[in-house]
């Protein structure tokens, strides 16, 4: 499926980000910013789900690497919440879209969090098994400080601090955040399985993305 989607690849140099790869795909007035988990892939992480996120045809993708990681060349004291805005302007100013969500797996979840706290143009947030004690997360303030709905997936295999603390940030967050408590997985793992099959979070975020309500 991936072979099959016609994903664009750009490198963006900007004062704010240093050099910044970006790949996207789709044509929908919605887009989804996808911000990627620690594995080493950097965006190329994300481009099996992307791949089903774009057969929407309502629905479109941004994908970064973050500061750190794959070709990312971020400049002194920038960090990943300024390579997620910049997509996100990107996907504003250039992909023309309508409605945006910050979508991130295990770091990039809580680095969603984190710039849906502080850019404006966010339309709601979707975070993945993002760790509560990330460094930036107190902006967050326990959900408090957020001013868009989020969707928040933490396995109950995680630690219990990491359930009760994303239980948290969905109670306090603004009306609509949903908390999703699969038995099982981390990060791109709720999404599909080794054989591609989806993964329990799979038809929530497609939802979350769209701007239906997911079924818990």
């Amino acid at each position: 499926m991936v072979a099959r989607t016609d994903f664009h690849y750009r490198v963006t140099h900007d004062p704010r980000g240093g050099k910044v790869p970006m790949v996207t795909a789709g044509h929908g007035s919605t887009v989804a910013v996808l911000l990627h988990q620690t594995d080493g892939n950097g965006l190329c992480g994300w481009l099996p789900f992307a791949a089903k996120i774009v057969e929407d045809p309502s629905l479109a993708i941004i994908a970064t690497d973050l500061c750190g990681y794959g070709d990312a060349n971020c400049p002194d004291g920038a960090g990943s919440t300024d390579a997620a805005s910049l997509a996100i302007d990107i996907a504003r100013r250039d992909l023309h879209a309508r409605r945006i969500v910050l979508v991130g797996a295990s770091m990039g979840g809580s680095i969603a969090l984190i710039t849906a706290v502080s850019h404006g143009q966010v339309d709601a947030a979707a975070d993945l098994s993002g760790p509560i004690e990330w460094p930036g997360m107190t902006l967050v303030r326990g959900g408090r400080a957020l001013h868009v709905p989020v969707l928040v997936a933490m396995a109950d295999t995680e630690s219990a601090a990491d359930v009760r603390g994303a239980r948290d940030i969905v109670a306090h967050a603004p009306k609509g955040s949903t908390f999703l408590e699969p038995s099982a997985g981390h990060g791109y793992d709720l999404l599909l399985d080794p054989n591609g099959a989806p993964g329990p979070v799979a038809a929530p975020l497609l939802a979350w993305i769209t701007g239906k309500p997911p079924r818990p």
